[in-house]
């Protein structure tokens, strides 16, 4: 897909991450996936007019139906370890392979992923070319014992799991990209010279920076949290916060750069992590004693209709 120059999506702004994106063309990207999926058993096969997908397991001499949601997490999953460009790439190529992988972290919510789903369908084997050819079979039907109330627990079950996995994917992928983060304010600082340094000069050389690099910015707000753990807490000035660097800055290797990194952000995570926890904790508590406050209001209310009775007939 490298060997000659990728053509790119035309640029799009992106509400998400707040800037315009030119991932990879999603035309090229299927046709250079469709082999690999088609050597790992997935099949095309037609349907009332429709394109469906399949994949097949020869053991059984059976082929079972994939919804479109399961095949573009099955796409998503790839693109999310898309190789990089060569170091031969240009600079557009790189960054089209980061607002590729961007992209994927999303999963089958992303148009762009569902694109090139699409298109690897299209480029599929069919499943009526195949012999012997499988019988095919949907979700459910390999055995007709299974109970409606059954079905609906497997499919919570597999919502539940494919929530959990995609919490997963984003925290390992958003803790990778505080680690970059926090990698680049500890070299920067060696790099620049003593003094105050605007927070927003800040922010815009780290935005540049990652720009060219062709990685994935972290919030505003994270990387404020990572900027007063690498320079320490923002001073307050007339034209606004400020980051003071000292006189004397002791340089660190690579090594001692990546361990200063994970030590910051294991340490904002788990400040995060234990705020949370006590505001449930917090919670908790006020509905406890909200339930345990008697409605005096409403027992003001109730009136003893036998004693009305009985001082009418007095």
């Amino acid at each position: 897909m490298f060997a000659s120059l990728p053509d790119r999506e035309r640029p799009t702004y992106d509400r998400v991450s707040h800037r315009h994106l030119e991932p990879l063309l999603a035309r090229e990207v299927a046709a250079a996936l469709a082999p690999m999926f088609a050597s790992r058993d997935y099949v095309q096969h037609l349907e009332h007019d429709r394109r469906l997908v399949a994949r097949v397991d020869r053991a059984a001499a059976t082929a079972q139906h994939l919804t479109r949601e399961r095949v573009a997490e099955a796409v998503s999953t790839v693109l999310r370890h898309f190789p990089d460009a060569p170091a031969t790439a240009s600079h557009s190529t790189r960054r089209a392979v980061a607002h590729t992988r961007l992209l994927a972290e999303r999963g089958a919510a992303s148009p762009y992923v569902r694109r090139i789903a699409a298109e690897i369908a299209d480029r599929l084997p069919y499943l009526a070319d195949l012999d012997p050819q499988p019988v095919l079979m949907r979700a459910g039907t390999a055995s007709s014992t299974v109970s409606p109330e059954a079905r609906a627990e497997q499919r919570r079950e597999y919502m539940r799991e494919h929530s959990r996995a995609a919490r997963a994917a984003e925290r390992e992928g958003r803790r990778a990209d505080m680690m970059r983060a926090a990698a680049w304010l500890t070299a920067w600082r060696e790099q620049i010279g003593p003094g105050a340094h605007p927070a927003p000069a800040v922010h815009r050389a780290y935005l540049a920076a990652a720009e060219r690099a062709g990685m994935t910015p972290v919030g505003k707000k994270q990387l404020f949290q990572l900027a007063d753990e690498v320079f320490g807490p923002r001073k307050r000035r007339a034209t606004g916060p400020v980051w003071v660097v000292p006189q004397e800055v002791k340089t660190l290797n690579v090594e001692q750069r990546r361990d200063l990194a994970a030590l910051i952000v294991d340490r904002l995570t788990a400040e995060w992590r234990e705020a949370a926890l006590d505001g449930l904790a917090d919670l908790a508590a006020e509905r406890r004693t909200e339930q345990a406050v008697p409605d005096v209001e409403r027992r003001a209310l109730v009136v003893d209709l036998a004693s009305r009775r009985a001082l009418r007939a007095a």
